[in-house]
């Protein structure tokens, strides 16, 4: 048995196992309902209470936790103000050998951040976490090895790959990044325009993580911009 069938047959059963929990607790919420009197009032809303709690609390709950993993992506110290821009988007089930994951965050940082940033100048890169050199300055190297040219002109020796017809020689890009395995997403249009001016140009700061991911903080506009394919 392969690893995906293996997979699919434990989710199967947690699956079936949180049904039965949930219908087991509603059998228990309608055998006290018919417990209970009509001059019960306050029992009765009690049982509707918790009925409804259990039907929203998941989601309240899974909507929370998404939240706290977005906003986990920006490197301490900085604190965000709003979240300007998030297009995720799952190609697969997440787990099957293929699938793919690509998404593009904006972060707008609070004043305090933004202005805490752009006082480090360029010392910034030390003042994040991480080991040292994890920070790199702007502009991005995209051409300085065979690595950074698969990362950023992952296709330019296939250039029929690309969504958009680029010229031979041209400055990275977060479009181009993200279409470096041929997964791209509809990023409504002038998203990226701040985030292309601050990997092509000085002052600000990148740093590569897990699963494809690139961060970017962006010190003079005061925002933080996270970028994924993998």
């Amino acid at each position: 048995m392969n690893f995906a069938a293996v997979m699919l047959a434990v989710l199967a059963i947690c699956a079936l196992l949180a049904i039965a929990v949930v219908v087991l607790f509603f059998l228990g919420l309608r055998r006290l309902w018919r417990r209970t009197g009509p001059d019960q009032v306050v029992r009765r809303r009690l049982i509707l209470a918790f009925g409804l709690l259990a039907i929203v609390a998941p989601y309240v709950a899974s909507k929370i936790a998404e939240r706290n993993h977005v906003l986990s992506r920006v490197p301490e110290p900085l604190e965000v103000a709003e979240i300007e821009y998030r297009l995720e988007e799952l190609f697969g089930v997440g787990f099957m050998p293929g699938d793919n994951e690509t998404g593009f965050v904006v972060y707008r940082l609070t004043e305090d951040s933004a202005d805490w940033a752009r006082k480090q100048g360029s010392r910034l890169g030390d003042r994040l976490p991480g080991a040292k050199g994890v920070w790199r300055a702007t502009p991005v190297e995209d051409r300085s090895d065979e690595a950074t040219v698969s990362l950023w002109h992952h296709y330019d020796d296939r250039p029929q790959m690309m969504d958009a017809e680029r010229p031979e020689r041209h400055l990275a890009s977060l479009e181009e990044y993200l279409e470096k395995y041929g997964f791209s997403i509809p990023i409504e249009k002038g998203r990226t325009d701040e985030a292309n001016k601050a990997i092509q140009s000085g002052g600000s700061f990148y740093s590569y993580g897990k699963g494809g991911s690139v961060t970017v903080v962006d010190p003079a506009r005061g925002k933080v911009y996270f970028a994924y394919a993998g």
